[in-house]
């Protein structure tokens, strides 16, 4: 057996058959790792070709995310907003404060010795004036609690009449009994200043419409404590700001002409009928705000009329008390609608009766609004 498996592996026969079966077996193997490799590099390939186009999915929709967040501008603040954001920057604690703008040396002197001459009759005085436009803001003590006395009626009927506690649209047409009596009531209170008048509306309307307006703009004070308030110029600043965005950002009057212009068409009936009384309702709702303005325009005893009335338009509501309870007061605040911009302007004192002293103030903070703050 040995001799044969020599003699048989020394066969050239032999050998070249053993070195094709050796071939043929290193060929296949050759074969079957060159497929693995080409099957590893398609798979390589055809994920690293996903990742990438999800890659620049997700960078194209980044990039879109990020042009569409630019492409939307930022809301421009309301006239209120303004006002109100522009005395939260004044120092409430401050004999001169302001926001916005420096005042010159000789102004700052010229001020100081206004609000000392109170001091030299034994007085105090605070104020907040504030540029509607430009958010300019000016105050003295714009902090310090004082007793409202009757300042604080314009505040309230402006705060039932917009958040709806107080139908205006009725009170101002006066077809009814009822809307004629509101109607009466407003007018008394805020033209003369009637305590009965205020009195009845109060009790009328209470104190949540009032709250929820006093609160939407900072107002510190908590007006459900009474009729009357003891509370900051800052807050009866902020107050009248609200006042502001309601008697006068408001789209009525843009819509008035095309109101008039409905009801002067051919009179068609259908879907234009429908339009008219909605454009109608609009045209009411601008009238009664309008009207419920004129009611401000002078008031009895506004020191911020008696300065500035024969020159602009004012909006404002006085309050006074000389000593009754142990309070005492000479307050006003409003709208002056100057020549140089519109601004909301609220004072405060105990100088009872000392009207020149106030308005000899209202005057000198108009020349100083004039001068350094406007937009």
């Amino acid at each position: 057996m040995r001799v044969w498996s020599a003699n048989l592996a020394q066969s050239p026969v032999y050998r070249r058959r053993l070195a094709a079966v050796i071939g043929a077996t290193l060929a296949v193997s050759v074969a079957a790792y060159g497929s693995a490799q080409l099957l590893w590099r398609d798979a390589v390939a055809e994920s690293s070709s996903a990742a990438s186009e999800t890659g620049h999915r997700s960078k194209s929709a980044a990039q879109d995310s990020t042009h569409e967040a630019a492409d939307v501008p930022a809301a421009e603040p309301t006239s209120t907003e303004t006002v109100v954001n522009a005395i939260g920057q004044l120092d409430g604690s401050a004999q001169i404060a302001t926001s916005g703008f420096t005042l010159d040396t000789d102004t700052q002197l010229q001020l100081e010795n206004e609000l000392n001459a109170f001091s030299s009759y034994g007085y105090s005085v605070s104020f907040v004036l504030v540029d509607v436009a430009s958010g300019k803001a000016i105050s003295s003590y714009a902090n310090t609690a004082r007793y409202s006395a009757s300042a604080i009626k314009g505040p309230y009927v402006l705060s039932v009449a917009q958040t709806g506690a107080l139908d205006l649209d009725v009170a101002y047409l006066a077809e009814t009994d009822a809307g004629g009596n509101t109607q009466y009531l407003i007018d008394q209170a805020i033209t003369v200043s009637d305590n009965t008048a205020y009195k009845e509306l109060h009790d009328t309307y209470g104190t949540d419409g009032f709250a929820q307006w006093s609160s939407a703009v900072g107002v510190s004070a908590d007006v459900t404590q009474g009729a009357y308030l003891n509370m900051s110029a800052a807050d009866l600043a902020r107050m009248w700001a609200a006042g502001y965005g309601y008697l006068f950002d408001d789209d009525g009057s843009s819509t008035s002409a095309a109101a008039s212009s409905a009801s002067e068409g051919d009179g068609s009936s259908g879907a234009g009928t429908g339009d008219n009384t909605t454009q109608s309702a609009t045209d009411v709702s601008s009238a009664a705000r309008q009207w419920l303005a004129g009611e401000f325009s002078s008031t009895l005893n506004s020191t911020i009329h008696m300065a500035l009335g024969e020159q602009y338009s004012v909006y404002t509501k006085a309050g006074w008390i000389n000593g009754e309870g142990g309070y005492y007061a000479l307050n006003d605040a409003g709208i002056v609608r100057s020549s140089s911009g519109d601004y909301v302007l609220a004072v405060m004192s105990d100088a009872c009766e000392e009207y020149d002293l106030l308005s000899g103030l209202v005057s000198m903070l108009d020349t100083i609004h004039s001068a350094a703050m406007t937009a």
